[in-house]
């Protein structure tokens, strides 16, 4: 676990590195490079119940019109002293801001889970967003777009429990997402996200919710709380899970 501890720490750093390069940022204006480090404990419940430690590096770099957003994150369990669960999930998005609120988008994300129902699970979309509401303590971005969907089977780690199409599946897929943040206070943001993907094999939908309270300039501690829900699911699962983090935070 250490190992993979220290591998997120110098990805961060590299990253903190980087927003210092003069070609940046100069010392009248801020980088337009940030970055942080969580790590933290994750409880699955739903078809899984299990406990775990995790780790997440996320980045945005906003210039101008343009902003990118991308995020890696880490989770591994051992059980009776075996690794038990290993799983990597990245994700990128980046926005162009049109006029009026408008903005074109482009979207990708990648998970490899070594002891989950699939080896493999990518997906790359894009289209057209608006953002609803621009406040100085509020905001919300609504976008639409076509896509496409691949995954592959673990066919060794399949059970009756497993949330799976036994065979590969690669079909367009029409995906929204609903992105919402609200800043009551100075050292407190709420946020609430809703991510739906909809395609021939199945639908989901992600609702995700974080409470994030600054301890310090560089450290705050999160809270959150995410369910996915799955259209199709075999005969006696549920149709859907959850996940409650709580991780320290750590932006460079």
């Amino acid at each position: 676990m250490a190992r993979y501890i220290l591998t997120l720490l110098l990805l961060a750093t590299t990253a903190a590195n980087a927003s210092e390069e003069p070609t940046t940022a100069t010392p009248d204006e801020p980088s337009p490079l940030t970055s942080s480090i969580g790590l933290g404990y994750q409880s699955l419940s739903g078809n899984s119940d299990s406990q775990t430690l995790n780790g997440n590096i996320a980045v945005t770099y906003t210039k101008g019109r343009y902003q990118t957003n991308g995020d890696a994150k880490f989770i591994m369990a051992k059980k009776d002293g075996q690794e038990d669960k290993r799983k990597m999930s990245m994700s990128l998005k980046s926005k162009r801001m049109i006029r009026d609120g408008y903005y074109f988008y482009g979207n990708g994300s990648y998970v490899d889970d070594r002891y989950g129902p699939y080896y493999a699970d990518s997906l790359v979309s894009t289209g057209i967003g608006y953002r609803l509401f621009s406040y100085e303590t509020f905001q919300t971005l609504v976008d639409i777009g076509p896509g496409f969907r691949h995954q592959d089977p673990n066919l060794d780690e399949i059970k009756s429990d497993s949330i799976v199409k036994q065979e590969v599946v690669n079909e367009v897929v029409l995906q929204s997402t609903v992105d919402m943040q609200w800043k009551p206070l100075k050292t407190l943001t709420l946020s609430a996200k809703f991510n739906v993907v909809s395609g021939k094999s199945n639908t989901t939908l992600e609702s995700s919710f974080n409470a994030t309270n600054a301890i310090t300039d560089n450290i705050a501690l999160n809270l959150g709380y995410t369910q996915t829900y799955y259209s199709w699911v075999p005969e006696g699962m549920k149709n859907s899970d959850t996940t409650t983090t709580i991780s320290l935070i750590y932006t460079l």
